[in-house]
C-alpha cells in the first residue's frame, strides 16, 4: 500500500457565497423534522497565505427531533475538488437546537463513503474542525 495522501482545505459559514436552504417538514412540538441544503466554496492557502478556491462543498442534511431539546443531525457531505473528482462522507451527532452546524471546537471525523474521478477507489477518512468564528478546517486522508 502506498503512502496516504493528505488533502487540506477550509470553508467558512460566513463566506458571502455560503448558501443554505431549510425546508421544515414538520414543526409539531416534539416531532420537528427539517431538510437542509448547503453550498459553499472551499479554499486552500499557498505558502504566502494567498487564498484560492479549489471547489465546492455541498451537503444534504436532516434534523429530526428525538426527545425534548434533543435533535439528531445527519450530514451528507460532498466535496467537489476542481478537475479531480468528488469525496463523500457522512457525519451524525445530537444537538440541543434544530440546526445543522457542527459542535464548535470538537473534531467531526468519519470514513469516506464514496469517491469519483481521480479519487475513484480510494479509501480513507475526513476530519473537520469547526471553530466559533465560522471557519471549518478539513483534512482528508486517502489510501489507494
Amino acid at each position: 500500500m502506498s503512502n496516504p495522501v493528505q488533502i487540506k482545505f477550509f470553508f467558512d459559514i460566513n463566506d458571502p457565497k455560503f448558501f443554505s436552504k431549510t425546508i421544515i417538514v414538520n414543526d409539531t412540538p416534539g416531532k420537528y423534522v427539517s431538510h437542509v441544503f448547503i453550498k459553499c466554496p472551499i479554499y486552500t492557502k499557498d505558502s504566502n497565505g494567498n487564498k484560492s478556491q479549489i471547489g465546492y462543498k455541498v451537503s444534504d442534511d436532516y434534523v429530526q427531533q428525538v426527545d425534548a431539546d434533543k435533535y439528531s443531525v445527519r450530514i451528507h457531505n460532498t466535496y467537489y475538488l476542481n478537475n479531480y473528482g468528488t469525496i463523500n462522507w457522512e457525519y451524525s451527532f445530537l444537538n440541543r437546537k434544530p440546526e445543522v452546524f457542527y459542535p464548535v471546537n470538537k473534531i467531526a471525523a468519519s470514513n469516506i463513503t464514496s469517491t469519483t474521478g481521480s479519487y475513484l477507489g480510494a479509501k480513507g477518512y475526513v476530519r473537520l474542525l469547526p471553530t466559533a468564528d465560522g471557519l471549518r478546517k478539513v483534512k482528508i486522508i486517502l489510501h489507494r
